[in-house]
């Protein structure tokens, strides 16, 4: 075994203190080094026991007295982490272990005292980072990844799991990544994935992944090159933040903003379309009165009359028109529920069996994909009233109407359309002017122009969107978006 001199040149270079403790009667005596930590204290007891007392925090004690009586009774190895007072006062970390006796000596044992206080502060910081991260990825909803691009793996941490919805032990395969992503948002994540494995350059996007239930949620998705020591590339680093909610929530906010917009809009342009045309009949029968009111002979006055029972027809019929919008609207007030599109149709063709049997229309309907729709059933039945007897009151000339209504659903979105081979609609002349209240395209005595008015009005007031197709002497189609 070295000596004392050997034990303190080669060990306090590394700031380690030892005891030397005689087996036989258990007396302990210090290292000069040992002593210099603690102090030199002067004390008239024993070495251990002032120890115990005085230097070695109390939550150490008994357990460094029963591993010291088992040193000293059954010379049984031990190690052991404990916190020392030192000579400022303050307590410092120590590992706590016995020098391996290389010569058996049964009657002296060696104590070593490494400091660790350091390391021990560094894992207390790494720990106290690392609950801190752990607790902010839960609240946050944040989920930590990694890919190695070069031996093709992925790693999600417990957090990425629960925000994909998969089990703790499930490992992602590297050849089937892009199925956690919805479809249409795979040109967004090759893209960025990409440019960050071959040149570098980080992302921050927002996207839809897909969890293995094939559920879509949307997550903020960052991504950052990780380099090795020559400065390549081997993989990409980043995070999952659960945004779902509050995304859901905005969309349907800039939905609502939309449909609102949209309102306004209508309202306005109502508003302008009614104070047109009552100011117009109003002003011309104000002119008929004046006229009336000036004219010289009863001749006068009576050619005049004729011009009165117009005016007052007319705006009879506007009053009557715009009456008739605001029911439509009305009928907002009513819930919605389920409703047949079979049924709406065979309302429909029962209301106008007569307009249908003269044009010898034929309607042909295809409902299987979707036979049902959450909707308020009034508005449905006018939706398909008013494109059913467009397409009859604009039919080619050359052939009889056929009309063709289905429903589908695709990307989860429920669609109906109607089809005719009429007269067809020049897009590039009225495209713009559609539905606007009015608005007629053809030369039809009996053409009002409110018809697809109430029928945009009707689609946009639950949420969806009408879009038209059309060839001139081929057909129109109109396709509604719920």
């Amino acid at each position: 075994m070295l000596n004392d001199l050997q034990l303190n040149s080669i060990l306090e270079d590394f700031d380690i203190a030892y005891w030397k403790i005689n087996l036989l009667n258990k007396e302990v005596t210090w290292s000069e080094h040992f002593n210099t930590l603690v102090g030199n204290p002067e004390f008239s007891e024993s070495h251990f026991d002032f120890f115990l007392k005085e230097i070695l925090h109390q939550d150490y004690r008994y357990d460094f007295r029963v591993y010291f009586d088992k040193l000293t009774e059954e010379n049984e190895a031990f190690s052991i982490e404990l916190k020392l007072k030192l000579n400022n006062g303050k307590y410092r970390w120590f590992e706590c272990r016995n020098l391996k006796n290389k010569e058996n000596n049964r009657e002296t044992a060696v104590l070593l005292f490494v400091n660790i206080h350091q390391s021990k502060r560094d894992q207390y910081t790494i720990e106290e980072n690392f609950f801190y991260y752990r607790e902010t990825a839960q609240m946050t909803n944040t989920g930590g990844w990694y890919i190695d691009t070069i031996n093709k793996n992925i790693y999600w941490d417990n957090v990425t799991k629960k925000i994909v919805d998969c089990p703790l032990d499930y490992q992602p395969p590297y050849e089937e990544h892009f199925k956690f992503y919805a479809p249409e948002e795979h040109p967004t994540v090759i893209s960025a994935f990409e440019k960050c494995e071959k040149y570098g350059i980080p992302f921050k996007v927002e996207l839809k992944m897909r969890n293995l239930y094939h559920k879509d949620f949307w997550v903020r998705a960052t991504g950052k090159p990780v380099y090795n020591e020559e400065q390549e590339i081997i993989g990409i680093r980043g995070v999952f933040q659960d945004i779902n909610e509050q995304k859901v929530n905005e969309l349907n906010l800039q939905n609502s903003l939309d449909i609102i917009a949209t309102q306004n809009s209508r309202l306005f342009n109502f508003a302008h379309i009614v104070s047109h045309n009552l100011r117009s009949h109003s002003s011309n029968l104000c002119l008929i009165v004046e006229l009336l009111k000036d004219a010289k002979t009863n001749k006068d006055k009576i050619e005049l009359i004729p011009n009165v029972t117009d005016i007052s027809e007319n705006l009879d019929s506007a009053i009557n028109q715009l009456n008739e919008i605001v029911n439509k609207q009305s009928i907002l007030r009513k819930e919605r529920r389920i409703v047949s599109f079979e049924k709406a149709l065979s309302g429909v063709i029962a209301s106008t069996s007569s307009l249908i049997n003269r044009e010898n229309a034929k309607i042909v309907a295809e409902f299987h994909a979707l036979k049902e729709i959450s909707h308020i059933p009034e508005y449905l039945e006018s939706i398909l009233l008013n494109l059913i007897t467009n397409a009859i009151k604009y039919k080619h000339p050359g052939r009889k109407p056929v009309i063709y209504i289905q429903t589908y659903i695709k990307n989860e979105t429920q669609f109906l359309e109607v089809s005719d081979n009429g007269l067809g609609i020049d897009l590039d002349q009225y495209g713009d002017k559609m539905f606007g209240m009015y608005k007629t395209f053809h030369e039809n005595l009996d053409s009002r122009g409110i018809g697809l008015f109430i029928t945009k009005n009707q689609v946009e007031a639950l949420g969806g969107s009408i879009s038209v197709t059309s060839t001139i002497d081929v057909g129109t189609t109109f396709k509604i978006k719920f």
